[in-house]
């Protein structure tokens, strides 16, 4: 459902090299547990703190929810806007802008909304401007990137002064937690629709109801939100007094600005400097639980990838290990599976004992080679799409294309500028030619079918050359509408293993949720909450 991203940089016997195993922590020794041992917060604010510039891997490009395609525009775009569920450090989610959600039948979701919230103009929340923006989402002339969140929706109507009843084709497990992030923002209907084609551009800005408030957008500088003293959630009074975006790609900037204090914090992308930050008396660096997967995106079907044998060769002759203690820093597990550990948001016995059972990855490139001969592929070329402007990617993009070579295949990098990464997700054009490019993915909330289904089914946002494995879309299509919560978990067990052994993406690794800040803040969660939930509004001054 979600179309994400590099998203960006955003997951028998011979399949078990292509399946994932047991992870290192982050002192080395080799664990069977998950990363959901982590901690989703850090030390909490004991008072406010002054404006705080937060960095981003790159610009953020748009503050539309259903244009937000990408870790700067999630980040940003979740600090300043509320959905109508919340999500939480721990990747639950509770009444956000709907106060309640009723159930009455497997097909009615009925929202209580709190029309007591109010808009940063002052005017309160409506069910009106809850259903328009619900419906922008379904709208061909929005391009939302949430569309398929709505698939089985029937109905969005306006059944009170404060209500909102959701009707549905066939129940549908995975709308609530769309709800919690882009797909549930609410918008002012009046503002959006004053702004035309403005709305969510520098010029346009957006209206909300968040615990930030847009004050300026200067393309090539920066974003900054402000306090909004008037917050609906006393709960979650803003402490900061101003939330400054920034854009910085590359590492050397980027720790040269947390380390003098230029910069007050960042979720950073994979980050050649962590040991010297950690190091540093200047910050403090924190690790918690994750939604993400860093994978290689199968893009193209066309070429040598297209054959499971290929792709499979390809898989066994990448040395994570070596991977994840490069770019990394060990703050990753190997994938047993394609998603994350921190994505088992309900029935965790059932994702646990799947990954206890798979084996771990095991480098063999003499198996690989075997493959590689066995499809008539050897000296076949492929593809990566890449940009030398961020480290992390193209450390990814040369792991992949060494291991090409050294199972008989040729690799060509295709690098673009940082800003245009985000194409390769987005342009068909884009992608033209490219075999494959590197993403560190992730779910719209605490769910592995919420990332399985962007890629691994027909229609699917994420997928682009139409891979399809009826099985795969049989065990997410039960587990979208199932009514027992543990055979929606083991159906979504099923497709993952699947997933692991056709490998329409191949997974690198699973990466920990890593938050650098200034020495003088704490509260920002050390979890994926930055990408769905209110995370800004915790960060306050250090005891």
């Amino acid at each position: 459902m979600h179309t994400t991203r590099w998203a960006a940089l955003a997951a028998t016997a011979l399949l078990a090299v292509a399946a994932a195993g047991c992870g290192k922590s982050a002192g080395g020794s080799t664990t069977q547990t998950s990363t959901t041992s982590l901690s989703p917060t850090t030390p909490a604010a004991t008072g406010d703190t002054g404006p705080v510039t937060w960095a981003t891997y790159r610009e953020v490009g748009t503050l539309d929810p259903g244009q937000a395609f990408d870790y700067p525009e999630n980040t940003v775009i979740s600090s300043m806007c509320d959905s109508l569920l919340q999500q939480q450090p721990d990747g639950t989610y509770k009444p956000g802008l709907a106060t309640k959600v009723q159930t009455p039948d497997a097909r009615t979701l009925i929202l209580t909304i709190d029309t007591n919230a109010k808009f940063w103009d002052g005017h309160n929340v409506t069910p009106q401007d809850v259903v328009f923006s619900l419906q922008r989402h379904s709208d061909p002339k929005a391009a939302s990137f949430y569309a398929l969140a709505f698939q089985y929706v029937t109905s969005i109507t306006a059944t009170g002064s404060d209500q909102v009843t959701i009707k549905l084709s066939r129940p549908d497990n995975w709308l609530q937690g769309e709800l919690s992030q882009m797909a549930g923002v609410v918008l002012e209907k009046a503002y959006v629709q004053s702004k035309g084609k403005a709305f969510g551009t520098p010029s346009g800005g957006t209206m909300c109801t968040g615990a930030f408030k847009l004050q300026s957008w200067k393309p090539g500088s920066s974003l900054t939100a402000v306090k909004n003293t008037d917050y609906w959630d006393s709960a979650l009074a803003p402490k900061a007094a101003s939330m400054v975006f920034k854009g910085v790609p590359d590492d050397a900037s980027l720790t040269s600005g947390l380390l003098t204090n230029e910069i007050t914090g960042t979720y950073p992308q994979p980050l050649t400097t962590l040991d010297q930050l950690k190091a540093s008396s200047a910050v403090t660096v924190h690790t918690g639980p994750s939604f993400a997967s860093d994978a290689f995106v199968v893009s193209s079907l066309s070429g040598a990838l297209g054959d499971v044998r290929v792709r499979r060769a390809l898989s066994m002759a990448v040395d994570r290990q070596a991977y994840i203690n490069t770019l990394y820093k060990g703050y990753a597990q190997l994938p047993r599976t394609l998603a994350n550990p921190g994505t088992w948001g309900y029935e965790k016995d059932v994702f646990q004992r799947d990954w206890n059972r798979l084996p771990e990855p095991t480098l063999d490139v003499a198996k690989g080679k075997q493959l590689v001969q066995q499809a008539g592929a050897t000296g076949k070329t492929i593809v990566i799409g890449t940009s030398s402007e961020i480290n992390s990617l193209e450390t990814a993009a040369n792991a992949i294309a060494q291991a090409a070579q050294s199972i008989g295949l040729k690799a060509k990098l295709k690098s673009v500028s940082a800003a245009n990464y985000i194409n390769f997700f987005t342009d068909p054009k884009a992608r033209k030619g490219v075999d494959g490019f590197l993403t560190v993915n992730y779910p719209d909330f605490a769910d592995p079918a919420a990332l399985y289904n962007t890629f691994a089914i027909p229609g699917g946002t994420q997928n682009y050359d139409g891979f399809s494995d009826s099985r795969i879309t049989a065990a997410l299509t039960g587990a979208r509408t199932a009514r027992d919560q543990r055979r929606r978990a083991e159906l979504t067990v099923k497709a993952g293993d699947l997933i692991m052994q056709q490998l329409p993406w191949i997974p690198l690794a699973l990466p920990d949720t890593i938050v650098v800040m200034d020495k003088k803040i704490t509260g920002a969660p050390s979890s994926f909450q930055y990408m769905g939930g209110p995370w800004a509004a915790t960060i306050g001054a250090a005891g």
